[in-house]
């Protein structure tokens, strides 16, 4: 079973919307002229979009709480928002079907759950099942490039890395195999916590890996956070992200729309932030002084 998450927007807005939808976890996207009118599904296709005064959006996820997650970021924006199950239509076995390995840097690929990588060749092995984070979506691939460049610098046995909304646990996953000692994996859905683990086994780092639903309140800070959610719930957290990071560590955040950029800046004043883009979305990254 998914479950189904429909709203109504007005205009182009639509666009950034089905955007945001996207980086919160949603597999695939449905737009409909209200009332009544064809649709259209967004499965990568590369045309150019309609929209209507008015649009229904559906967007299709793998657990409840991924869509009640996405429900809570877009509610000021959107008429009518509800959630509903839907029978599975083999959406996931065809991605899983069609998922092949391809690279994030020269140094750095992505396979599919336990496919060999050729010798010499460094490759996280991921089964994504019921959460977010591929490494195919741009805010993913922002954040493993900004790992593997950060790693690549200073990576040794004691260094500590957060990863907030691990989603699939790639990037926690990801920093261990670029040489940190040691991650942790925060994510309120218990079915990313479950695919951060067996990603964890799959990759040989399961004893280095921790994963909870919470941030843990009484351990010292790390020395990288990379959180790859959105930018409200980066800018609701932004408190509890600053306290994370120790003296002289590095923060990353990605899941940004460009003009999301000021409001997101704003919240960490504790950071010189420096963006970099990646299709439309943007990653920020600074240095704790």
């Amino acid at each position: 079973m998914s479950v189904r998450l429909s709203c109504i927007a007005r205009g182009v807005r639509v666009e950034a919307l089905g955007q945001i939808l996207e980086a919160a976890g949603a597999r695939a996207l449905a737009f409909e002229e209200v009332p009544g009118g064809p649709a259209f599904y967004d499965e990568g296709l590369a045309c150019e979009p309609r929209y209507w005064p008015r649009t229904r959006i559906a967007a299709f996820f793998a657990s409840e709480a991924q869509a009640r997650f996405a429900q809570e970021i877009i509610a000021g924006e959107v008429e009518a928002p509800c959630r509903e199950p839907v029978v599975d239509e083999g959406w996931e076995a065809l991605t899983a079907r069609d998922w092949q390995a391809f690279p994030i840097t020269e140094g750095l690929w992505i396979y599919p759950n336990d496919e060999p990588a050729p010798p010499g060749r460094l490759a996280v092995h991921l089964d994504p099942g019921l959460a977010f984070g591929t490494g195919t979506h741009p805010t993913t691939r922002l954040c493993l490039r900004w790992l593997y460049e950060t790693l690549r610098e200073q990576a040794h046995p004691g260094l500590e890395v957060l990863d907030f909304g691990c989603g699939s646990g790639i990037l926690a996953i990801a920093a261990l195999r670029l040489g940190a000692g040691a991650a942790w994996g925060v994510d309120i859905d218990p079915l990313a916590l479950t695919a951060t683990w067996e990603n964890a086994q799959r990759n040989g780092v399961g004893d280095r890996l921790r994963a909870a639903t919470e941030l843990a309140r009484d351990r010292h800070p790390y020395d990288l956070v990379v959180a790859n959610i959105l930018a409200g719930p980066l800018i609701a957290h932004a408190p509890a992200l600053m306290r994370a990071t120790a003296a002289c560590g590095r923060l990353a955040l990605s899941g940004i729309l460009p003009d999301q950029v000021p409001a997101v800046v704003q919240a960490f004043p504790e950071f010189a932030l420096t963006p970099r883009e990646d299709e439309g979305w943007v990653l920020l990254h600074g240095r704790r002084p």
